[in-house]
């Protein structure tokens, strides 16, 4: 973590590994605040980017569980008068639609194609359309995608989507009745012990939050017009709005915190959040879709390996890097930093590469837990 902090100049970071569902680090990196001069806490908080979306998929999984929904169920009489009006539809295409689709980014949404609708200038262009006001939120964002063309036929590839997920948050709100936040926080975290983790906001920091920075010499941004004053904003204060973007991009978590919920998903510490079978279905390749050597599951990118399978998200956005790995071998880590450096594709590939190499290099995982069960 040092190495990495120092090659790519960033700020700070902070990671936790466990073993067998045993916490065995967790520590602070450089810098929270520079301006201030704040070090990084074992118990410091950082946007966790997609990290999100695992958290939006056992949520999923859990109403699939209780049998108030189906994976196979079409989305658009589960959205109701949320979803697109009927004679605004211009793609049939979208009653095709599923649950299991949207959990496995195979929905039809392509960003490479059409754009990142949940992010400026295509959130914009959205809530124009629809005649909302802006920053919009998800729901405005989920219907006017729904009413455009599709970018492939639903289920028959993979698009990683932020607004898939976006829609699936608000799903959870149908299904539940309870806010998603409230839903999430009530049987996912609270159950896996991570009661600290909450709802991010864009401009004001929670308790123990660090600040985050684009990186040296990145460019101001124009601000989503309705979340302040300024035109031109660093993209993570006002690039973005962290209020819009719960379900696919918009918690906060220590290190630790965060890997209380990742080793809780299967009950490999504390009480199993999903069932075995739910487990074994939430790790499997989409139907019908080969994808080598890897490939998403229902909320998490799976690899199979020898004694079998490593899973793991990323999180990336500006001012935020975060990656949480759970390893055949039964360790687990989660890395967060405040800034995303210039170069997000190599410090990605330099990120997982070094965490690999130092707990492959790991002779023997010591004893205890520094975070007993609650």
């Amino acid at each position: 973590m040092a190495g990495l902090i120092e090659r790519w100049k960033l700020p700070g970071g902070g990671l936790a590994v466990a073993t067998q569902g045993r916490i065995v680090l967790a520590r602070g990196y450089g810098l929270a605040d520079r301006e201030k001069q704040i070090p990084v806490q074992p118990t410091t908080r950082f946007r966790l980017g997609s990290l999100a979306k695992p958290l939006t998929a056992v949520a999923v999984l859990q109403l699939v569980e209780q049998g108030r929904l189906g994976l196979d169920d079409p989305l658009l009489p589960l959205l109701g008068e949320i979803g697109p009006r009927p004679e605004a539809i211009a793609d049939a295409r979208v009653h095709a639609i599923t649950i299991r689709q949207l959990l496995h980014h195979t929905a039809g949404f392509d960003r490479g194609v059409s754009g990142d609708g949940v992010f400026l200038p295509h959130s914009a262009h959205a809530a124009a359309r629809q005649k909302a006001a802006l920053p919009p939120s998800c729901e405005i964002i989920l219907r006017d995608n729904l009413e455009r063309k599709l970018d492939f036929d639903p289920g028959t590839r993979y698009a990683y989507s932020n607004i898939g997920y976006c829609i699936l948050g608000r799903v959870i709100e149908r299904i539940s009745g309870q806010a998603y936040g409230d839903y999430v926080r009530q049987h996912v975290l609270v159950s896996a012990g991570a009661v600290e983790m909450q709802l991010a906001r864009t401009f004001e920091m929670a308790e123990g939050e660090a600040a985050y920075y684009d990186y040296p010499g990145a460019p101001l941004v124009e601000a989503i017009p309705g979340m302040g004053s300024a035109r031109m904003v660093l993209a993570p204060y006002g690039g973005y709005a962290m209020e819009t973007m719960d379900s696919f991009g918009g918690w906060i978590a220590s290190a630790p915190d965060y890997l209380r919920f990742i080793t809780a998903v299967d009950g490999q510490r504390g009480l199993a959040l999903l069932k075995p079978v739910t487990v074994k279905l939430m790790l499997a390749p989409p139907p019908g879709l080969e994808q080598k050597p890897s490939y998403y599951g229902l909320g998490f990118s799976v690899r199979p390996v020898k004694g079998g399978l490593n899973w793991w998200h990323s999180g990336s956005h500006a001012g935020t890097k975060t990656l949480a790995v759970r390893t055949a071998g039964g360790q687990a880590w989660i890395a967060t930093f405040n800034m995303r450096p210039k170069d997000r594709k190599g410090f990605a590939h330099d990120l997982d590469v070094t965490l690999w190499r130092a707990a492959n290099a790991v002779k023997s995982w010591p004893d205890g837990d520094l975070f007993p069960v609650q």
